[in-house]
């Protein structure tokens, strides 16, 4: 039971992580990566801890839902969904804003 009250906590911290990545990058905010939609780089607030906040509030979700109701069959689908959003930042979205913001990234 101690399990399932720690995952509610960790779920809950996830979710306000993310929501505060959201209203933190206001105008800037988007999923994925965009070649057309230009945005500024933001730096402050929550980002300045977390490169990427909102994907850090996602695995902090996927880790309280497994603790909250853990089998493997979450516990399979829950671990791949965290590589697979790592994978993007690593593959993609890190790269495209090293083109895109240089120096300042």
């Amino acid at each position: 039971i101690w399990a399932r009250y720690i995952g509610i906590a960790v779920a809950a911290l996830g979710d306000v992580i993310f929501v505060i990545s959201v209203l933190t990058m206001r105008d800037s905010w988007r999923a994925g990566v965009s070649e057309t939609d230009k945005t500024e780089l933001v730096t402050e607030g929550i980002y300045q801890i977390s490169r990427n906040p909102a994907f850090l509030g996602f695995d902090l979700v996927y880790i309280g839902m497994i603790l909250m109701f853990f089998n493997w069959g979450l516990f399979a689908v829950s671990v791949f969904a965290m590589i697979m959003f790592h994978l993007q930042i690593v593959n993609v979205e890190e790269d495209f804003l090293a083109i895109t913001f240089g120096q300042e990234y």
